[in-house]
């Protein structure tokens, strides 16, 4: 028999175990196998053409996984919807209910302790006893060797995040409308002694058919202790941050296991910017300068984004984001009643707010503020329509020592007509613009973009022109990730001209910018500085980068609105395919070393034929000695895998051909693979994460230097 028919003769007994078809379904698939003597793609197509598994399923029972997709003799797995700090998401068929759920699984180390078990059980108990429309219903929930997962209603519908990514920033009444439900999902939590801790857009799901909007992931939430209750019950330690740095509220940040549903109330505020202006309340270059901002800087200016949203929206805005929490709304339901004249006049849910649970009368506006005129009716709300898809999990950040107290920068207050002073202000702008636009012609004449250049870290820039290429792997590419990270195949375009460093960046050239070399430096720089620098921290990356650009002001390169940074996740495959559709830049193999440095062992089918070391490396290898791909750039296969500025998600690619990556996660995107890895790991569609504060001595970087991004 050949390794062809071994192959599906293999594939064929792992379906027989994993009881997943029928009887007559194993029948009558072995009979097309016996006339049409496939071979094992062509097997796994034909189960997938006859729609009886889906192909994450597939890929697992060619694995010999089969068993392991049905959890609990009652939940059968059919693919995964997202994965995060907390665990992993799928979607799975309960059999006894007949319906499709979302089910997650807990992440093993998030567990380690008696304690946490505890407070978990005790969590997912008090969410099951939840019933309300806009939270996410949870069904179940077990352990099965050893592994925790809860078992929650499954929503066909999309974040906030996407939607306003792919649409752009939501009508008023529309964006008042989704943040107004939340509250009220909130609300219903807070009633029942729970904090959620990351509310952010992507925990807020619009359904794909209309219907109420949902809140989800309260995998944070945090069961609300009375008063003097047990330090040792305390999950998270002091110092540490648990949420999402563009929205966490300041106390959060300072020490998140002493919050209340205040700090819900600031994200949800937070929450209500970037519906309306498609941007996060602080930007920052890291999580740390993002953290302090919300500690120190005023609320964001809305109007000054949005100029048709009412005035008094931008004070509720400011309202909910008040550094000290005795200023925000007291329960979410203040903030919903605040937001209700804004609404449809049929929005659902309204009714909730016309009898607050306490028995008092709610504030509909914030405090010292002036309604003005009512808003007009407004039309009912388009539904929104898009593919379904799970919120990335949490992220958990160190924040350096903060003391209390610190003084927060006020912007001045005049007490002229802001519509008659932005009016103004903004045809003062407008010409202002034009003429800076006339000026910079005048005085800037060397060329618009800058011809390729070696910079002062002494890497060489290759310019590239960007383009349209094809993102991913397809399924049947040999080598290809089974948990669906690499596809579907999307079609992604990157603007251009940008430049990337032909090589990755050295430990000679790292010590020269940064003065200092990471943890294995005195053991690179033994071996030589040209070997690529490793042990860097997504942070120290960026950093490097910063100060590149500070070294190199005023040379001939150096163009006004350019910076240097990491690649997008895009930038780098695109730069890494050099316009190939193959495995590989070089084709459907690649040979060690001359052209990628990677864990050789002869035995890989992606790997051509060349040498084999005798031993796995310890290092990588010097840069710039295998040969380049089309565009001129080294090491894009191997040596050691390089930080891209992208969040890793798994199910990154299903949203379509947004090119900038997920909005948030707790993981950073690293990408071409490292001298620790086989063949088909160097591939150019080949992804994985890491923690922005690992330290792993596989891992580098190269940079870009490309116009500001806007």
């Amino acid at each position: 028999m050949s390794s062809a028919a071994d192959a599906t003769a293999m594939f064929y007994q792992n379906l027989q175990a994993s009881r997943l078809l029928t009887d007559a379904q194993l029948r009558d698939l072995w009979g097309w196998i016996a006339h049409a003597r496939p071979d094992l793609p062509a097997a796994a197509r034909e189960v997938s053409r006859r729609g009886w598994l889906t192909p994450y399923q597939i890929r697992e029972v060619a694995r010999g996984r089969g068993a392991a997709l049905k959890v609990a003799s009652r939940y059968v797995l059919l693919t995964v919807l997202g994965e995060g700090g907390m665990g992993r998401v799928y979607k799975a068929h309960d059999t006894r209910m007949g319906r499709d759920v979302a089910l997650k699984v807990i992440r093993r180390e998030r567990l380690t302790h008696s304690v946490a078990v505890v407070r978990f059980e005790q969590e997912v108990l008090a969410l099951s006893a939840m019933d309300h429309p806009n939270v996410v219903k949870v069904y179940d929930a077990e352990e099965v060797d050893g592994y925790h997962f809860y078992v929650m209603e499954l929503i066909d519908g999309t974040d906030l995040t996407k939607i306003v990514r792919e649409v752009g920033p939501l009508p008023v009444f529309q964006a008042c409308d989704v943040i107004r439900q939340a509250a009220l999902g909130l609300q219903h939590a807070h009633e029942r002694g729970l904090v959620h801790r990351d509310i952010k857009p992507s925990n807020i799901i619009a359904p794909r058919h209309g219907g109420a909007v949902k809140l989800v992931d309260l995998g944070l939430a945090r069961l609300m202790e009375p008063p003097g209750g047990a330090d040792a019950l305390r999950i998270t330690q002091e110092g540490f941050v648990i949420g999402t740095p563009d929205f966490v509220a300041p106390e959060q940040a300072r020490n998140p296991t002493a919050v209340d549903i205040r700090a819900d109330i600031y994200a949800l505020g937070g929450t209500l910017y970037f519906a309306l202006t498609g941007l996060v309340p602080y930007e920052g270059a890291t999580p740390t300068e993002k953290l302090l901002k919300h500690c120190t800087d005023p609320p964001p200016d809305l109007l000054s984004r949005r100029a048709d949203a009412p005035p008094l929206l931008e004070q509720i805005v400011h309202w909910c984001m008040a550094k000290e929490p005795d200023h925000r709304p007291q329960t979410p339901l203040q903030l919903a009643a605040a937001l209700q004249p804004f609404c449809p006049t049929e929005a659902p849910g309204s009714e909730a707010l016309l009898a607050p649970a306490s028995g008092q009368r709610v504030p509909m506006v914030p405090p010292e503020a002036h309604p003005g005129a009512a808003p007009s009716p407004l039309p009912a709300p388009a539904p929104v329509t898009q593919p379904s898809i799970a919120g990335p999990g949490s992220q958990v950040f160190k924040l350096a020592p903060h003391e209390h107290g610190v003084s927060v920068r006020r912007r001045p207050r005049g007490a002229f007509p802001t519509g008659t002073v932005l009016a103004v202000l903004g045809g003062l702008f407008v010409f202002a613009a034009l003429g800076v636009a006339v000026f910079l012609a005048f005085i800037n004449t060397g060329p618009t973009v800058p011809k390729p250049f070696t910079n002062t870290a002494g890497l060489k820039m290759v310019r590239l022109e960007g383009g349209t290429f094809k993102m991913g792997s397809p399924e049947e590419e040999p080598g290809r990730a089974d948990d669906g990270r690499e596809g579907p195949v999307r079609e992604v375009t990157v603007r251009g001209p940008f430049f990337m460093s032909s090589t990755e960046v050295t430990h000679g050239q790292y010590v020269r910018m940064m003065g200092g070399a990471p943890s294995r430096g005195a053991a690179l720089a033994a071996r030589g500085t040209s070997l690529p620098v490793d042990s860097v921290t997504w942070d120290e990356a960026n950093e490097f980068c910063r100060k590149l650009l500070e070294k190199d002001r005023g040379q001939a390169w150096a163009r006004n609105g350019w910076a240097y940074r990491l690649p997008t996740e895009a930038e780098w495959e695109y730069a890494c395919r050099a316009n190939t559709t193959t495995p590989f830049s070089c084709g459907d193999a690649i040979a060690f070393p001359t052209q990628a440095v990677f864990l050789a062992t002869g035995e890989d089918p992606l790997e051509r034929a060349g040498d084999v070391p005798g031993k796995p490396l310890r290092f990588g290898t010097e840069v710039g000695k295998t040969k380049p791909n089309d565009f001129g750039l080294y090491d894009m296969h191997g040596n050691v895998a390089e930080w891209c500025s992208d969040w890793f998600r798994i199910d990154a690619y299903k949203e379509g051909a947004d090119p900038t990556g997920p909005a948030d996660g707790d993981m950073r995107v690293i990408r071409g693979g490292s001298f620790r890895d086989r063949a088909s790991g160097v591939r150019s569609a080949a992804r994985d994460g890491k923690r922005p504060t690992d330290r792993l001595d596989y891992v580098g970087f190269r940079v870009v230097y490309a116009p500001l991004q806007k």
